[in-house]
Parts: C-alpha cells; sequence; structure tokens
C-alpha cells in the first residue's frame, strides 16, 4: 500500500513535470510568433496608418473643393501667349448704351392682298422708288424712308402736288442698354460697331439724295457703297475674334448675322446696271430700308434676351 502511494506520488510529479514544460515551450512559441507577426502587421499597417494621417493633416489645411477650376495647357506656344495676355488685359464692367432711332417712310399704298403690293412696288422700281414691302398687319409699299420727319413730310407734299396720294410711315427701332464685362478694348470695338451701323445710315441716306440730286455720278456713288462695305467688313472681322471665345453669344452672332446680310445687299448694288442710274437708285433705296428694317428686328430680339 505504501509503496501504490509513493508510486501514485512520483506519477503526480513527472505528470506535472510534463505540463509544466509543455506550457513552457507552447509560451516560447507564442512569444516568437506573436513578436514576429506582429512586427509583421506593423510594417503592413504603419504606411497605411501614416498615409491616412498625412492625409487627414492636408484636409484640416486645404479642404477639398469639388468645383475646383482645372486650367488645360494651350494647343501651343502661340496659344499660351496669347491666353497669357488676355488673362493680364485689365477687364471692367461698362453700361453700354444704343439709342434708339426713329425712320420715316413715304408709303405708297397699305394692301390686304400681298400681290397687289408686290405689283405696285414692281411699278414703283421702275420710277426709281424702292418698292420695298413691309409687312406688318398689311403689306406696305414703301419708296423711301428718311431720317428727318421734315424730309419726309416735303417729299408727301411734292407728290400730292402731283395728284399722287402718300402716307408717311414712322418706323422706331428700339434702344438698349447693356452691360458688358470685358477688356476696354472690346468694349470700345461694340460700342464703335453699333456706332458705325447708325452712322452708315445717314451715309446711305445722303449718296441716294445727291445721286438723284445729280450731286454725283454713278461712279462717285458706288465708290462710296463700296466704302462703307469694306468698313463693315472690317468689323465683322473684329466681331468674329471676340465671338472665338463668346460662341452662343446671341447679341454678338446677330450683330454679325445682320452685318454679313448688308455686306451681300451691298454687293447686289455694286453689280449691277451702271450704266441705269434709275435702277441704281431704286437699289440703293431698298437696301437701305431693309438694312432699317433688319436692324430694327435684331434690336427687338436683343432687347428680349
Amino acid at each position: 500500500m505504501r509503496y501504490s502511494r509513493i508510486r501514485r506520488s512520483r506519477n503526480r510529479r513527472r505528470y506535472l513535470s510534463s505540463v509544466i514544460m509543455i506550457f513552457l515551450i507552447l509560451g516560447g512559441i507564442y512569444l516568437f510568433t506573436a513578436g514576429t507577426m506582429g512586427k509583421y502587421i506593423s510594417n503592413f499597417i504603419a504606411p497605411i496608418l501614416k498615409s491616412k494621417q498625412e492625409t487627414a493633416q492636408l484636409d484640416q489645411n486645404e479642404p477639398y473643393d469639388e468645383d475646383m477650376e482645372l486650367t488645360l495647357p494651350g494647343t501651343n506656344e502661340q496659344d499660351d501667349n496669347q491666353d497669357n495676355k488676355e488673362e493680364n488685359a485689365s477687364k471692367a464692367t461698362e453700361t453700354v448704351k444704343v439709342q434708339a432711332m426713329k425712320f420715316f417712310g413715304i408709303q405708297m399704298g397699305a394692301f390686304n392682298s400681298k400681290e397687289n403690293a408686290q405689283t405696285v412696288g414692281e411699278q414703283l422700281k421702275t420710277k426709281g422708288g424702292a418698292g420695298y414691302i413691309l409687312d406688318d398687319q398689311y403689306s406696305r409699299v414703301i419708296a423711301m424712308m428718311f431720317l428727318n420727319e421734315n424730309d419726309a413730310a416735303t417729299v408727301i407734299q411734292q407728290l400730292k402736288n402731283n395728284s399722287i396720294e402718300a402716307q408717311m410711315y414712322e418706323l422706331k427701332c428700339p434702344g438698349v442698354e447693356m452691360e458688358i464685362t470685358a477688356t476696354s478694348q472690346k468694349i470700345e470695338g461694340i460700342k464703335s460697331t453699333f456706332s458705325l451701323i447708325q452712322e452708315k445710315f445717314g451715309d446711305i441716306e445722303t449718296i441716294i439724295r445727291d445721286l438723284d440730286n445729280d450731286k454725283i455720278t454713278m461712279e462717285i456713288a458706288i465708290n462710296r457703297i463700296s466704302q462703307i462695305k469694306n468698313e463693315i467688313v472690317d468689323k465683322i472681322e473684329l466681331l468674329n475674334q471676340y465671338s472665338a471665345t463668346q460662341e452662343g453669344n446671341k447679341v454678338l452672332s446677330g450683330l454679325k448675322s445682320f452685318l454679313s446680310n448688308q455686306i451681300n445687299n451691298l454687293d447686289q448694288i455694286m453689280q449691277g446696271n451702271m450704266s441705269d442710274k434709275v435702277a441704281i437708285s431704286s437699289k440703293i433705296k431698298y437696301t437701305y430700308i431693309d438694312m432699317i428694317v433688319k436692324y430694327k428686328e435684331y434690336m427687338e430680339q436683343i432687347t428680349k434676351i
């Protein structure tokens, strides 16, 4: 019995020693692997934590702007230089005022039927009148238009003295005030274009007067028309430069379209038979009235923008 107890006691001590040894071995393995794994994980996570920390610092110093504007480089050095010049040029905001205008026409009849108006218009052209058909609620036949009401009244009275019935027709072109933000050079360019148009109304009317009163020859009249055309061409080229960076601008596109139409009309005058003074005079009058009517339509359009 005693031997059995001693034996069991020895077995118990041996068992405990084995358990302790196993724990020591496992603990060593754990410490070794934990250190190695910990170092690996640390090396893997540290850059991520550092990156996030740096990003957080950047976010605090420079907030992200979803509407940040990106500037793309020019396609070539010339474009870059031009862009720099534009950026460096001083800009200003100015209210450009275009004065309203009134014209006074010699109306030879107003018809419900456009065909009847065209018949009268063609007859009028053979006598040197414009024969222009102006459509509103009626088809009106216009022989001539004047900037001055007294000039129109004088002609109407002369026609009545010759038993020819005529009435005065007043045509109003609205004015406009436009706020333009651009370089001073561009603002002056727009202002000068509108000034040129209004100035040329008077110049064309003077050509008509002088030609009908034999104060100038046909050659001089055509040369003056050619000069007006060249001035308009210069303005179109200027507007083309402006509209290159203002695509879709209705004021500029409408102005260019109006001026381009007048170039075509002036070309038709110069291509006419120079020996037929009556026909040329009629063409100039017709072009003059068409210029007035188209200008009125353009001004009405931009006042609605």
